[in-house]
């Protein structure tokens, strides 16, 4: 290739020396207003970033802010906010105790340190980082809810009410508030009023259903009339709630579920859909509408009057998903992670606590985990000590197969003990000391699923008692053969 020999255009030097003389010269009230100017320019482009979402630009411009100007508490709490959302907890709280440190009654950065702390899994401090935010500005909302949740997390679930309260007495429409408290009045098995709570969650700007043009569907009769059911939530939370559709076809409807493709082979085996539509594909006519998750507030449902005794969903034939020959050997299929939650929102015990289960004579493991917790077993080195079966399923309905030839299942809160109750299995559901609002807070048993117990742990993460008693229980079930 040629060299370019055009001249570039005149410059003019840069002499550094003078330029360092000259700002040197300079007195030094002018020179920590000009760098304190500076820093509030790059602060307002490192906010502008944070705003659009484009957080990984806004952190140079934070950085650079903070070396110009230390005492910027507001760039420090704004960094922290970046740095938690980016998967950055640690550096976050550095940021937030810096802030405070420089603000000390700066209520969001207590609130905001709380909020990390917890993602930490640090419960007690994040307690007291909310009390600290709540003390200083008792009438904010935000901060209430924020103690609130904290407070749950800890079991303390009446003082965690009192707070979701509170916050609704200050604003009526919080929504956070709102949907929390309903989960709470779930959690003490009060339907009526938590699943009334759970409506707010339309007013949220970022849920979205289609279909909402039509009339909402609240009980009224429905001969003759098409109704749209979109699904929402979780896995675990559509297979759940599957069990309103069959009521909605005993009313004379013809029903349209909206699913999503994960889902669709096993929602279409389900009584009384008429016609299953992929999520995001083209709508039939329909005359209504009922939201997945309000058909239990529709159909007045009460912790003592829980509908549709599973099965009500129905596997696949086996075929390509039978299970290898296990001679007399008890099958016990397992699920350690909870696929869609975070462990320090929904905390659970890992698969190494129920890598002693496989040592038990008499029981072969299967391994019915799904997404990224899957890759634990050849991680863990436990790939020849349970059969895993979910990587050969292809999805939720080749699971639903498998589960179907298990004698029990072991699983936390999750899609696999969801589909195992729904599909009418001996269920042993592994559960956090702080539970979903579906699990109760006492008690063996749900009404939600017959076939299903729950094993309670006593502390958040303390999971070794309850999984050395699992192991005893599994040891005798062994001994009672398949007849119990």
């Amino acid at each position: 290739m040629a060299a370019d020999n055009r001249a570039s255009p005149d410059q003019s030097p840069v002499d550094v020396a003078d330029a360092r003389a000259a700002w040197e010269s300079l007195p030094e009230e002018e020179r920590t207003a000009l760098r304190d100017r500076e820093a509030a320019r790059l602060f307002a482009i490192g906010s502008d970033h944070q705003r659009n979402g484009r957080l990984e630009e806004a952190i140079p411009d934070y950085t650079r802010a903070l070396a110009l100007n230390p005492n910027l508490a507001e760039a420090y709490n704004n960094l922290g906010v970046v740095l938690r959302a980016t998967g950055r907890p640690e550096a976050a709280v550095a940021c937030y105790r810096r802030a405070i440190a420089l603000k000390p009654r700066n209520a969001t950065s207590h609130s905001n340190l709380g909020n990390v702390l917890r993602d930490l899994g640090r419960f007690e401090a994040a307690v007291a980082s909310h009390q600290q935010a709540v003390h200083l500005d008792p009438k904010n909302p935000d901060t209430l809810h924020n103690l609130g949740v904290a407070l749950r997390d800890l079991g303390r679930r009446d003082q965690s009410l009192d707070c979701f309260e509170r916050a609704l007495d200050h604003n009526p429409d919080h929504i956070p508030s709102l949907l929390d408290r309903g989960r709470s009045l779930l959690l003490a098995g009060e339907y009526a009023a938590g699943f009334k709570d759970l409506e707010a969650r339309f007013r949220m700007r970022r849920f979205q259903l289609r279909g909402t043009d039509t009339p909402r569907w609240t009980g009224a009769k429905v001969k003759g009339k098409t109704v749209l059911v979109p699904c929402e939530g979780t896995p675990g939370d559509i297979i759940q709630f599957a069990r309103y559709i069959p009521m909605i076809k005993a009313q004379g409807a013809n029903v349209v579920l909206e699913a999503p493709a994960a889902l669709a082979d096993l929602l279409a085996t389900v009584p009384g859909v008429d016609k299953l539509v992929i999520q995001g594909a083209a709508l039939p006519k329909f005359d209504l509408h009922a939201p997945l998750l309000s058909l239990a507030a529709i159909f007045k449902t009460t912790a003592a009057k829980v509908p549709a005794a599973p099965p009500y969903i129905t596997p696949p034939d086996p075929g390509a998903f039978r299970l290898p020959p296990g001679g007399d050997f008890m099958k016990v299929g397992i699920a350690w992670e909870d696929e869609r939650t975070p462990a320090h929102v929904t905390p659970t015990p890992g698969l190494r606590p129920f890598l002693d289960l496989a040592g038990l004579a008499g029981v072969t493991l299967f391994g019915l985990q799904t997404g990224p917790a899957a890759g634990d077993l050849k991680a863990q080195g436990a790939d020849a000590l349970i059969i895993d079966v979910a990587r050969r399923a292809g999805g939720l309905a080749g699971l639903a197969a498998y589960i179907d030839q298990m004698d029990v299942v072991i699983a936390v809160d999750g899609a696999v003990a969801h589909l195992a109750g729904a599909l009418g299995k001996e269920t042993w559901l592994i559960a956090p000391a702080s539970p979903d609002w579906r699990w109760g807070t006492s008690g063996d048993t749900t009404p939600w699923y017959p076939t299903m117990r729950i094993l309670r742990t006593e502390r958040r993460g303390d999971w070794s008692a309850l999984l050395d008693q699992t192991r005893r229980d599994l040891r005798a079930r062994v001994r009672r053969g398949n007849g119990a």
